[in-house]
């Protein structure tokens, strides 16, 4: 018994015996917290040097790693980028205004905006630099295999005065202007190779597109075939608009189309807005008859009283009426009254002849210059100098507005005089002009515009039918020499080309079930005759 009293006594733990646990626990803890830190902070500072010491490495890939293959040949991030933002920077400035038409905003990470159902836009350049580059590795090939060469030194520094020229526009630097162009890795030194290659590629492609030029029979072949595409036609026009009503009359719809008040409440003021009237179908019927017979009361006088429309093409005639203009049996003088249901008027037209135009296309210089410039003064400050044609190319790059008016020297080829202001169309046109005529005149905006006459070329019409042979020509050489060059993916990093695949998987499943829905039809429709004819 003293010996369980004596072990009892010896289990007491005292108020000062808890304190002191408690401070050696809080202790215990302290260091074990500053230990904890320790390790974190060493952790962190690890991580920071590791994404440090990555830069390098991160860099050394971009540059030489293998980001894709093309034709069995690496393809580094560098060149990759360079010619993704060629194709994505070309696209752009090309569609600029049917992309603002519609809406298309391509700013921003463009792997979140679609293309289609398949693709995003990202995705759409993504194809568009392979393409770039396959083809360009063909025709490097090519031009190996040919031993063709080219001098690009003059090229090439003249390719860096116009970006030293754009950067200094922009006022940004060099090196960041060519980051903005290329991508982030890119710099001058680092896409110079790609630059000269491409520059190769494309002497080479225009040494073979002169080579595969058509002759002058062929052209004549290929525009028989194409008369509608390249005639001009002269008519005169008169036009007639139904007078709808704005009110409702006795063939108003009863219900549907009575004219409407509605009152918007703001804030306390009321204020009643009148929706416009809505003619219903019974009394636009009425109003193009009317209309009609008006405009077949002027087909006596169109010959006389329509507006001369002249060398008009196909493409640049209303769809309701270039029918009618180029059909083959159109004779001068023919008339015809065709309605335009959209616009709800009638067109009376009388034809007065189709022809192929031969008016020579024109080269010109131009120098544009802001609203109520002197343009008389600049000629006449070009004329007190050397006054050459070299001299107005300096003096136009030097005036110039590259953003708007970007071609070297401010050269302009192959000019349809048809297509300009009156005022230049005929200075143009005239007989006697010659090389280093000069004249000024005044756009529509205000802009005053400084031109140099450099010389004639060959007719609209021929020029167009051959860019178009040798274009489809080219296209076909292209497509058959980069037909063998392959492209690999080793690394997934072209999401186009999943997209490619997730699409024909879809297509064939598809087609698959399409295929067992018929089999299963066909063989339903087998077991009920066969059940018939038991």
């Amino acid at each position: 018994m003293s010996q369980e009293l004596e072990t009892q006594e010896e289990k007491i733990v005292t108020k000062y015996d808890l304190k002191m646990q408690k401070r050696a626990q809080e202790r215990k803890q302290e260091e074990a917290e500053k230990k904890a830190g320790k390790i974190f902070g060493i952790a962190v500072l690890l991580a920071l040097l590791a994404l440090v010491l990555s830069f390098p490495i991160r860099n050394y890939f971009a540059l030489n790693g293998t980001y894709i293959k093309v034709g069995g040949e690496k393809v580094t991030r560098v060149e990759f980028d360079y010619n993704y933002n060629i194709a994505k920077n070309n696209y752009i400035n090309q569609n600029s205004y049917n992309m603002q038409l519609m809406g298309l905003d391509l700013s921003g990470d463009l792997s979140t905006k679609k293309y289609s159902d398949t693709m995003t836009w990202k995705d759409f350049f993504e194809q568009m630099a392979v393409e770039t580059i396959k083809n360009n590795r063909a025709l490097l090939k090519q031009a190996q295999a040919a031993g063709f060469t080219q001098d690009l030194t003059k090229k090439y520094e003249e390719y860096e005065k116009t970006i030293a020229e754009d950067a200094k526009a922009g006022n940004k630097s060099k090196e960041d202007y060519v980051k903005e162009l290329y991508g982030s890795m890119a710099t001058p030194a680092r896409v110079k190779p790609f630059i000269l290659n491409t520059m190769l590629g494309n002497a080479y492609y225009d040494s073979v597109a002169k080579s595969k030029e058509p002759t002058q029979e062929e052209l004549e072949a290929y525009y028989k075939e194409n008369k509608n595409t390249y005639d001009s036609v002269d008519y005169r026009v008169l036009s007639v608009k139904a007078n709808l009503p704005t009110a409702p009359t006795k063939l108003a719809d009863p219900a549907d189309n009575k004219t409407e008040n509605r009152t918007e409440n703001k804030t306390e003021n009321k204020t009643e807005e009148t929706k416009a009237y809505q003619p219903s179908e019974a009394e636009i019927a009425a109003a193009m008859q009317e209309a009609k017979k008006e405009a077949e009361e002027k087909l006596k006088e169109v010959a006389t009283k329509g507006d001369l429309k002249e060398n008009i093409k196909f493409s640049g005639a209303t769809s309701y009426i270039s029918g009618w203009l180029f059909d083959e049996a159109r004779k001068a003088g023919d008339t015809t009254v065709i309605e335009n249901s959209a616009q709800n008027l009638y067109y009376v037209l009388c034809f007065e002849k189709r022809y192929r135009d031969e008016t020579p296309t024109v080269d010109l210089r131009m120098i544009m210059l802001p609203k109520d410039s002197d343009g008389e003064a600049l000629i006449n400050q070009w004329k007190s100098g050397e006054a050459t044609q070299e001299s107005f190319a300096k003096l136009a790059d030097e005036k110039n507005d590259r953003s708007k008016l970007p071609t070297e020297g401010g050269l302009m080829k192959g000019l349809n005089p048809a297509s300009m202001p009156d005022a230049l169309k005929d200075w143009m046109k005239d007989a006697k002009r010659a090389q280093g005529d000069t004249m000024t005149f005044k756009a529509v905006d205000g802009s005053v515009f400084v031109a140099y006459f450099v010389g004639k070329n060959e007719p609209a019409w021929k020029q167009n039918a051959k860019s178009t042979l040798a274009s489809d020509r080219m296209s076909g050489y292209v497509e058959e020499i980069a037909k063998e060059i392959t492209v690999e993916d080793p690394k997934g990093n072209l999401n186009y080309l999943k997209a490619q695949e997730a699409q024909k998987a879809s297509q064939s499943a598809a087609q698959g079930a399409s295929k067992s829905a018929s089999t299963n039809a066909a063989q339903g429709a087998s077991s009920s005759a066969s059940q018939a004819s038991k």
